[in-house]
C-alpha cells in the first residue's frame, strides 16, 4: 500500500517525527528558562504549538519526553567530540607522545564544550535532569557507559592503552566535572576545565598502558 502524502510532501511518519522534534525542542527551551518546574504536557505543546494530543503520540510522560531529550542531546555531543578527535590523527599512536596525545583530547573536549556554550539549552537541559525523578537520573547515570563505550570505540583506543577499566574511569570523572562545570559549581574557566580534563584523561591512559605492559 502506497502511503498518503500531504499536501507538504510528507508521510504521516514524517509529520510525527516532525512533531515530536518540535516538542523535544521546546523542552530544551522551557528547561533552559524555567528549569524542570517550567516543563508540562501544557507548557511543552503551547511551546511546539501542537495540541496536547499530539504529546501522547510520541511520549506517555515528561519524564520520557526528558529522557528522548537527554539521549537526542548527548547522542550529538558525542557525533560531534569524536569527529573532532578524528580530524587530529596521530601519526602512530603506539609511539605518540604526551603532547600529541594531550593536544587531541584537547581539540575534542573544547569542542564538546562549544557545542554546549553555542547552545546554552542542551546545557541547561543536562543540569536540569541531575535534579530530575529518579527515572530521569537514572538516564543520566547511563552517559557514563555511552561515553565509556564511546572512548573504547576509538579507533586509536586500544593503541594507547585505553581498556575499558580505564575508559569508565575516565567517563566517569568526565560526565561528573562538566556537569559541575555547567551547574556553576566548578569555578574555573572553559580552557582551563579543557586543560584538566585533558590531563586526568592523559593520566589515566598513562597508567593503563603502563599496567598493561607490565
Amino acid at each position: 500500500m502506497v502511503e498518503s502524502r500531504n499536501f507538504l510532501g510528507e508521510t504521516p511518519d514524517e509529520r510525527r517525527q516532525r512533531r515530536k522534534e518540535a516538542l523535544i525542542d521546546a523542552a530544551l527551551t522551557l528547561a533552559h528558562t524555567g528549569g524542570l518546574p517550567a516543563l508540562g504536557v501544557r507548557s511543552v505543546t503551547a511551546q511546539a504549538k501542537l495540541s496536547s494530543r499530539y504529546f501522547y503520540e510520541s511520549f506517555t510522560s515528561i519524564d520520557d519526553l526528558l529522557v528522548e531529550a537527554l539521549r537526542e542531546v548527548v547522542t550529538e555531543l558525542l557525533e560531534t567530540g569524536m569527529a573532532a578527535l578524528h580530524a587530529k590523527q596521530l601519526p602512530d599512536p603506539r609511539t605518540a607522545s604526551a603532547e600529541e596525545i594531550l593536544d587531541r583530547l584537547r581539540q575534542g573536549l573544547d569542542t564538546v564544550l562549544g557545542a554546549l556554550v553555542d547552545d546554552p539549552r542542551k546545557a541547561d537541559l543536562i543540569v536540569a535532569v541531575s535534579a530530575g525523578s529518579p527515572r530521569v537520573r537514572q538516564e543520566l547515570q547511563q552517559l557514563v557507559y555511552i561515553v565509556t563505550t564511546a572512548i573504547t570505540s576509538d579507533v586509536n583506543a586500544a593503541d594507547i592503552g585505553v581498556d575499558r577499566t580505564s575508559a569508565l574511569f575516565i567517563a566517569g570523572g568526565l560526565v561528573q566535572l562538566c556537569i559541575a562545570y555547567l551547574s556553576g559549581d566548578l569555578q574555573v574557566s572553559r580552557a582551563e576545565l579543557v586543560e584538566k580534563i585533558a590531563r586526568l584523561t592523559y593520566g589515566a591512559i598513562s597508567t593503563a598502558a603502563s599496567d598493561r605492559i607490565g
